[in-house]
């Protein structure tokens, strides 16, 4: 069995939610805005708790905290889309992610397939129909069928470390 090494700066504690989000903030992540058709409107909100869930079928799942509107899109429409961002997008990630309804206006996108719209300049898109939702404590999670995808291969990713956007270099 392996020791902890000498940079373990305390044993295991009981979690709490900052201590939670600051261990948690340390796994780095890319940087997602979500979209979706709702009733009488577009909805978005930037999201960092997304993956590949699998290849074969392809589905993916992200979370959402529940009084989302988001959330409501998502249940009105069956479908979402997700535009992983690209370096240079932080301005695009800090608006969808402010309280409230999203102005679309403010940012360049165009409808997908499925009527969700996609962030003009992002790294890549996927197009996905809802298959299961599942709560998860505080958090809606949600998984889908990815239907369509898109990637701009050139372009550099945005990650998010220790509570903050970061850039990434792209492949040489």
């Amino acid at each position: 069995m392996a020791k902890a090494g000498p940079s373990m700066k305390q044993s295991a504690i009981p979690p709490d939610p900052t201590r939670m989000r600051q261990v948690c903030g340390l796994f780095t992540t890319g940087v997602t805005v979500v979209t979706s058709n709702g009733p009488t409107c577009w909805a978005g909100a930037t999201v960092n708790s997304f993956t590949s869930v699998s290849l074969t079928p392809p589905r993916v799942l992200f979370c959402l905290r529940h009084d989302s509107s988001l959330l409501s899109a998502v249940r009105h429409s069956g479908s979402f889309a997700v535009s992983i961002l690209s370096r240079g997008q932080g301005d695009i990630a800090r608006h969808f992610a402010a309280p409230g309804r999203v102005d679309f206006t403010r940012v360049s996108c165009r409808p997908g397939t499925g009527g969700a719209p996609l962030v003009d300049g992002a790294l890549g898109f996927l197009e996905c129909a809802v298959t299961d939702e599942v709560s998860g404590g505080d958090h809606q999670i949600v998984m889908g069928a990815v239907t369509g995808l898109g990637t701009e291969d050139k372009l550099a990713p945005l990650a998010f470390y220790r509570g903050a956007l970061t850039e990434l270099a792209a492949e040489s």
